[in-house]
């Protein structure tokens, strides 16, 4: 099962992480997030079969998520601090309601009930039932304009972009480079937060391309592709602690 984790606290982010490693061989982690912008992205973009909802998320609720996405097959397994919630209210999927501090053998017994309800959907013939394999998952597109036209752009394709003499250029996993009329900032605004970090004013990668992070005085990441690229003191325990994650 493909899950993702939404929570304001990267405590309980890691410690859920650490549990589904544990204890849970049949729930692959693939994306988490801290706000209900970088959570309805996530959903969006991943589509999971269980999501780990907090409902506290600073500026708005989970439920501002599960409203935004309009996946009502998606499994949830509540994980909060207060149970004084009214759940009749939006139409959801509720597993199980784990109250924090999450102990191991409540955990266990809401991903043993998620498998169960899980298997029973794939057991059934008819295709409405909203579940999709990893390999049906579709990917998002964008459409990025250049100076007389415009390029349709698979967004797992692209690993970084840079800014340069106010040229925009994106560069692609298949050794495409793309001059775009947006600025970068634009380009930051257009691409999921989950998958894209802002690394310095200059540059944006996708944090799936990041091979690692130098942390001496001058810190700088190493993508994918060996290509060094400058890292922002003041963004440097931000993106570690994204790059931890993975």
């Amino acid at each position: 099962m493909r899950a993702v984790i939404i929570d304001d606290d990267e405590l309980n982010i890691e410690l859920i992480d650490f549990f589904c490693i544990t204890y849970a061989d049949s729930v692959e982690v693939v994306g988490v997030a801290e706000s209900v912008e970088e959570g309805i992205a996530v959903m969006q973009y991943e589509k999971p079969d269980l999501v780990f909802l907090d409902i506290e998320l600073g500026i708005g609720t989970g439920f501002d998520i599960l409203l935004a996405i309009d996946q009502p097959e998606v499994m949830v397994i509540i994980t909060s601090a207060f149970d004084q919630y009214d759940l009749e209210r939006i139409n959801i999927c509720l597993i199980d309601y784990l109250l924090k501090p999450l102990h191991i053998p409540q955990f266990v017994l809401a991903i043993e009930k998620c498998q169960a309800e899980y298997d029973k959907r794939n057991k059934l013939e008819e295709p409405e039932i909203g579940y999709r394999s990893k390999s049906q998952k579709s990917k998002l597109m964008t459409v990025i304009p250049q100076s007389n036209s415009s390029v349709h752009l698979s967004i797992d394709t692209i690993f970084r972009i840079e800014s340069k003499k106010k040229q925009t250029r994106i560069y692609t996993n298949d050794m495409q480079t793309i001059e775009t009329s947006l600025t970068i900032d634009d380009l930051e605004n257009l691409l999921p937060p989950y998958l894209f970090l802002r690394v310095h004013p200059s540059h944006i990668v996708h944090i799936k391309s990041i091979i690692s992070l130098d942390i001496s005085p001058k810190s700088f990441l190493i993508m994918n592709d060996q290509t060094k690229l400058p890292v922002s003191a003041s963004l440097k325990k931000k993106i570690a602690a994204r790059l931890s994650r993975f």
